[in-house]
Parts: C-alpha cells; structure tokens; sequence
C-alpha cells in the first residue's frame, strides 16, 4: 500500500513580513530549487526534461526567494532542509490528489527495504477517506491487537494520540500506528454514530494476507487480505493445496481488500485464466501499458470472487479480469473504483516523489478509476454485519450465494 509523510511548515507561523510575499516564497523556494537542480524525472532510465516553457513561473521564484532572503526577519533560524521538504509536500498537495505526496528521505529509505519484514504494529490495513477527512479501515488481519480489539472494516480513525487526522498528516498518522511492541497506541474511532477511544497494545506483525479452507464439503475458499508481501508466493501456496485435494470449485474472498502490487496480482492471475490481456494502464502521454496471462494453465473448475465496495485497487483487477474473462463471476458488491497507478520517483538530492501516473482499465477496457467494477450476481449482506471483519456463516449472504452458485456448477 502506497506510504505517505507530509512534513509540512506551518505557514502561518513563517509568514512575517507580508502573508502574500512570504507564502509565495516558501512555496517558491522549493520549485527553483527543484526545478533547477532537484527535480529529474526518470523515465525509462534516463534523466528528463519537460517541455513545458517554466520562463515565467522561474522568475516569479526567483523575485519571491529574493524578497524573503532580504526580509524575513529570522532567516537565520529557518532550517532550509525541512522548509524544503514541506515546500514540496504542499507542491504535492495541490495536485489535488490524496495519492500524489512528498516521500522523505526516512520513508523513501525505509521503502527500499520494506515488504517483507515483521514490524511492530496493531494489524490493520488503511486508506485516506476523502468524506470523512480521516482514516478508514478497509481490513483487519486475523489475530492481531487490532483484531482482537473488535476494530471493523469501515470504522473510520479521527485521531491517533493527539493527532487530528487530516489529509496533511495522513501518512504520519498511519506511521504512528507503528512502533515498539509492547507499547500502545492510543485511538479515536467513529462507527456510525458512535464515538470511543480504544488503547492497543502493539504486537510483531508478521503480514500473512492469505488464508484457506474448505466449505461445504469440497469447495475451496482462499481470502486475500491485501496483495502485498510477497503475496504471489502466499497464495500459490493455498491455491496448490487445494487443487491437489481435487475441490470442486474455488471462492476467492477479497471483501475489504484494500489492493496493493500490480505484478503480484498479474501473477495470480495467471494460475486462473487463459493466454490474454488483463490490465491495461494509460499513461499521461497517451502510451500504454498492457499486461497479459501467458501461461498455458488455467483454472478447469467453477469460480466465484466475492466483493464489496472496500474491495480497491489491485482487488479490483483481479475482479475485472476474472469477470472479463469469463472465467468465473464476481457476487457481492460494486467495487470501491480506485484505478490509478503511483509510481515513487526519487530526487536526486534527498526524498521522493510519489505521482499518480497512469490509469488502469481492464481488458475490455472499462476505466476502473470512481467506476469500480460491477458484480455479476448483486448481494448485500444484512445492515447489522455489513461492516464487521468477520460475518458468521449464517449471516454471510454473499459468501452463501459463492457456494450456491459453485454447486450449481457441478
């Protein structure tokens, strides 16, 4: 899942000598700098340079940086480093796409090595939500501090500690999640109308995301809780298990499923359908990038994918080409509609970039960005259990539909 940490200036307490003068310079300041000599975009291996004529927004820098070097009363104790980084982030933040955000150079480092490692935490998978200008929880992993503290799929995380989250600290927020097992983390929840506060004690999460089992007595059934580390190699090893117990059919789970690595879900992909395209990404210039199966196997027995409106991103491929397909069905819900592509660029000085390049579409090119992909068999679960983590099977109405429509196919 894409990491974000905004370390922004508080503009207000820099502005001194003019709001204007001061705000346009602070900003100003970062865009010289990195267009001058911060900011390469690499495409392709090579440094490149835009088209765009940037003349007259240079100089309009250029007065700006002069004026407050000349006039801002305490220069002298500006950290440059920092007023960068936060210059930046607000660059970032004015695309006006939550997914568009500075990296600094701790994230982007911690990036690299990132994946598969244990990690002090509660065990929760997240996004920003716009509506609500906080964090919603789109997943729980099983037997964690978090599942064990009946934290739900769609409460939504107003406030960590003494944070109020807000789109300028979303990602700080979420890394304050992080830390030292044995220690807690202190939380402000909305579940509806209710408002609590829950203290949890974080654990060494180790990010299994998958899990398998067998229903109605030979129907497989894998739930995918986010497609990242190394969830490829995760799932192969459930699906393998199953089909050399000869099930009749395969349900695959990805209710609240917040997405995560492309390649890995082309990966899946390739165990079930047949030779094809199933991703298409189109990038700001019109090129694109498609994605195909190509492996001679595909899956010979009865599939259904199950899913809701918290099934996002990579979910949301694997839905779109099983569907495309027509290999298998999706029963549940319309998907959440998140069909954008971050790609994380590196500056040449210190930090990174993470910019929304591309959209996706499927391969019969339906755009999967705000539309979400629609299910083949439309069912919702009872009003009292839609946003619980775990639904008992008697209440499970789309996971009854899954096993009634596998049975149907035998």
């Amino acid at each position: 899942m894409e990491k974000e940490k905004k370390i922004k200036v508080d503009k207000e307490k820099v502005l001194n000598y003019t709001l204007i003068a001061t705000l346009t310079t602070i900003i100003s300041f970062v865009i010289i700098y990195s267009l001058i000599t911060v900011i390469k975009p690499v495409i392709n291996g090579e440094n490149a340079v835009s088209s765009t004529d940037n003349s007259k927004y240079l100089e309009r820098i250029e007065e700006a940086l002069v004026r407050i070097q000349n006039n801002y009363i305490d220069i002298d104790d500006v950290d440059m480093d920092e007023l960068i980084d936060g210059a930046i982030s607000g660059m970032a933040d004015a695309a006006g796409d939550p997914y568009t955000h500075y990296v600094t150079e701790e994230e982007y480092n911690e990036m690299l090595t990132s994946g598969n490692e244990k990690y002090g935490g509660i065990g929760l998978h997240l996004t920003y939500d716009i509506d609500s200008d906080a964090i919603l929880v789109v997943g729980v992993m099983p037997n964690t501090p978090a599942y064990n503290a009946n934290i739900k799929a769609g409460d939504i995380i107003s406030k960590v500690g003494d944070k109020v989250v807000t789109l300028d600290n979303y990602t700080e927020c979420v890394d304050d999640m992080k830390g030292e097992a044995g220690e807690s983390v202190h939380l402000t929840i909305l579940r509806g109308d209710e408002v609590f506060e829950k203290d949890i004690t974080r654990e060494l999460i180790s990010a299994n995301n998958v899990e398998s089992n067998i229903l109605d007595g030979n129907i497989g059934y894998i739930k995918i809780w986010a497609f990242e580390n190394s969830i490829y190699d995760q799932f192969k090893t459930e699906y393998d298990k199953l089909m050399k117990g000869n099930v009749s059919g395969l349900i695959i789970d990805i209710r609240n499923n917040p997405g995560g690595f492309v390649t890995e879900t082309v990966k899946i992909l390739d165990l079930l359908l047949p030779k094809g395209d199933v991703l298409k990404l189109v990038y700001k210039d019109g090129s694109q990038k498609v994605y195909k199966c190509t492996n001679d196997n595909q899956i010979e027995i009865p599939l259904a994918i199950v899913a809701n409106s918290r099934s996002a991103s990579a979910s949301e491929i694997l839905a779109g080409a099983v569907k495309d397909s027509g290999k298998g069905v999706i029963i549940g819900n319309k998907t959440y509609g998140k069909g954008i592509v971050q790609e994380v660029q590196k500056l040449s000085v210190r930090g990174a970039l993470s910019i929304t390049v591309a959209k996706y579409y499927t391969a019969s090119g339906t755009e999967i960005h705000k539309n979400g992909i629609e299910p083949n068999i439309s069912v919702d679960l009872p009003s009292e259990v839609e946003n619980e983590t775990v639904v008992p099977f008697e209440k499970d109405t789309q996971l009854q539909k899954a096993i009634e429509y596998i049975n149907s196919k035998k």
